[in-house]
């Protein structure tokens, strides 16, 4: 019979083979465990990346804006309604052309900031001028419509807004000229913005003397 008083005992044996098996049963949870959470981050990544792209497509084509009713509260529609384009070209004309010594400066600049980049480059100057002479030779301008506004949605293009009327100019209380015309407006959506507040600007304008 061999002689096992040097040997450790039979039962320690036991014990570290269970405990290597309870350490080997633990790390296959834990790799089972890991790959489940890597499995789950990729699944919540991809649908997280499809619902952010779809979002940014709905922003792209959202066509959700909401308009000013005669009341002043704001409506949801999805094409620009008539009204709001009138009231934006009234309020237009009303800087544009309207002015008196005192507001020429505030109206050149708010009628500047309702155009486009494009046609503020090329009237910046010319309203300047106009402002400093209202200023410097006490020149008041009224302009009033002698026709409706008519609007004409031309596709690829903005909307078109017609009439007529007559300019009137008086220098230190003094009517000396009325000038009648025909005006045409091309005005173009854009996305609404703190700068662009009416969600459409004023690209272009012909006037034409009749």
């Amino acid at each position: 019979m061999p002689d096992n008083k040097y040997n450790p005992p039979l039962r320690y044996f036991n014990l570290l083979g269970a405990s290597e098996l309870r350490q080997g049963r633990l790390m296959v949870a834990f790799v089972v465990i890991v790959v489940v959470l890597v499995g789950v981050i990729y699944n919540q990544a991809k649908i997280n990346i499809g619902l952010q792209e779809t979002i940014r497509e709905l922003q792209d084509k959202r066509v959700m804006i909401g308009y000013p009713n005669a009341e002043g509260v704001f409506i949801s529609e999805k094409q620009i309604p008539e009204r709001h384009i009138v009231a934006f070209v009234t309020t237009f004309l009303d800087n544009y052309y309207n002015f008196t010594p005192e507001s020429a400066t505030d109206n050149a600049e708010e009628a500047l900031r309702m155009m486009s980049p494009r046609l503020r480059a090329a009237q910046e100057e010319g309203l300047k001028i106009v402002a400093r002479q209202s200023i410097e030779q006490q020149i008041t301008q009224v302009f009033a419509k002698s026709s409706p506004l008519k609007v004409e949605l031309q596709q690829n293009l903005g909307y078109v807004v017609s009439f007529t009327g007559e300019r009137h100019r008086a220098t230190m209380g003094n009517s000396y000229r009325k000038t009648k015309y025909q005006i045409k407006i091309l005005i173009k959506p854009v996305k609404p913005s703190k700068h662009f507040e009416w969600a459409v600007v004023v690209d272009d304008f012909m006037i034409q003397e009749i």
